[in-house]
């Protein structure tokens, strides 16, 4: 399939013709931003978009595709594009092309037609880095926010994705200390979420967030980076290799740039759907999903859950091994449970008045206030997905849902019923 990225990439029409803005003489990084992710101060662009986009993996091509699609939409006086973008050699699918350059570069990336070869200058370009370290991004982001300021930011982060837990479970014994996302095939390292969340924390969080890798649309990841931006898109799903929609979304970006984060979210799950829908995308025998979250309303959310949780863990032990074996899962990992699926099932299965009625207060908020925008190749499939193991990770201890609320202790108890 990933072979076959370019010759898609070439039949794809490129947006109208854009201003194109003149390339800034870059500051040093700055120091530790503000932690709260409050609305950006007012900078010279309406959005600055940064793109972290990691192809040092089996994605090389991949990242390739993307950052040409990048260059469909380019920078405006009032939309700033910005990439770091890593190459490696020698790993499965490996692609020579554009140069065959390799390392980690950063680029401010201009309007240009090619969907061949990049044309937007290199920025800066490292030979060796880390892009599998959380300090790399957190250095990223606040690089590209002091050399390109702008009233919002958006950041999509783009690579193989786990949910909350590890890409390669090589790396689970050093989860909290260097490794789930952009896992470096040159170095070994990925970034867990805590860290991710660190990093975003140091930067100063951002307006938007997209994490555009397998299986992120959970509740678990949604909590974790709630204080790190007010929207986020991403998929409860696995993620087909290609799926074309940044040029698009980002022409929307630039046709309004006053948009604010939520508005950018919905679009970026209504683009999403267009190339299933009018582009007659690949979902690669998966039911594509993807939805937009307003992550200023979890903690709202955990207060529905936990009054759930300490529900269910009376009901009926049969009940809830029945749900679970019914709901809605996604990828090959049986415990990623689509929530409002779950939660609905074990009500039904339970008979219990009072956990069907938590349970629908609580799928009326996930649908109602939690998601922004829903879309999905199923019925079943509403946005959040939530882990309900057969086996408990102790791993799962060191996230913030599970310090903060109840869900770890029914997470225990559906792990115990056999």
């Amino acid at each position: 399939m990933l072979l076959s990225l370019y010759l898609l990439s070439r039949l794809l029409q490129p947006l109208p013709a854009s201003a194109q803005p003149a390339l800034t003489q870059l500051p040093p990084a700055g120091g530790e931003a503000p932690r709260v992710a409050e609305p950006s101060p007012a900078g010279t662009a309406g959005w600055t978009v940064l793109y972290f986009m990691n192809g040092k993996n089996d994605l090389e091509s991949s990242a390739l595709m993307d950052m040409n699609q990048l260059e469909l939409a380019g920078s405006t006086p009032e939309l700033n594009i910005v990439a770091e973008m890593g190459r490696m050699n020698g790993q499965e699918y490996d692609d020579n092309s554009d140069g065959d350059w390799t390392g980690v570069r950063r680029y401010l990336v201009t309007k240009d037609t090619d969907t061949a070869r990049i044309a937007s200058t290199v920025l800066e370009h490292r030979a060796a880095a880390d892009m599998g370290s959380w300090k790399e991004l957190a250095d990223f982001l606040r690089w590209a926010k002091a050399a390109y300021p702008a009233r919002r930011y958006a950041l999509v982060l783009w690579d193989h994705g786990n949910g909350w837990e590890p890409v390669d479970q090589a790396n689970a014994g050093g989860f909290y200390d260097l490794k789930g996302f952009s896992l470096d095939e040159e170095t070994g390292h990925e970034f867990s979420l805590p860290q991710m969340a660190e990093a975003l924390r140091r930067a100063g969080g951002v307006d938007f967030l997209m994490l555009d890798g397998c299986n992120m649309g959970m509740a678990e990841v949604a909590y974790e980076l709630k204080d790190s931006a007010r929207a986020m898109t991403a998929s409860e799903e696995t993620e087909p290799g290609v799926v074309v929609r940044y040029a698009q979304f980002l022409g929307m970006l630039s046709a309004r740039p006053q948009m604010d984060a939520e508005e950018l979210a919905s679009n970026t799950v209504k683009t999403y759907r267009d190339f299933f829908l009018d582009m007659a995308g690949d979902n690669e025998g998966a039911p594509a999903t993807q939805s937009a979250l307003r992550l200023y309303e979890m903690r709202a959310f955990r207060e529905k859950l936990d009054a759930w949780a300490q529900a269910a863990m009376k009901a009926d032990p049969a009940a809830l091994r029945l749900a679970a074996a019914r709901a809605k899962f996604f990828g090959e990992y049986a415990p990623y449970k689509d929530l409002c699926d779950f939660v609905s099932l074990a009500g039904e299965a339970s008979g219990d008045p009072r956990l069907k009625e938590l349970g629908r207060e609580l799928v009326s908020f996930v649908k109602d206030r939690l998601v922004i925008e829903n879309w999905a190749q199923d019925a079943v499939s509403h946005g959040v997905a939530i882990d309900v193991p057969s086996g408990y990770d102790g791993l799962y201890d060191g996230l913030a849902l599970s310090r903060d609320s109840v869900w770890d202790d029914f997470a225990r108890l559906m792990a115990s019923l056999k």
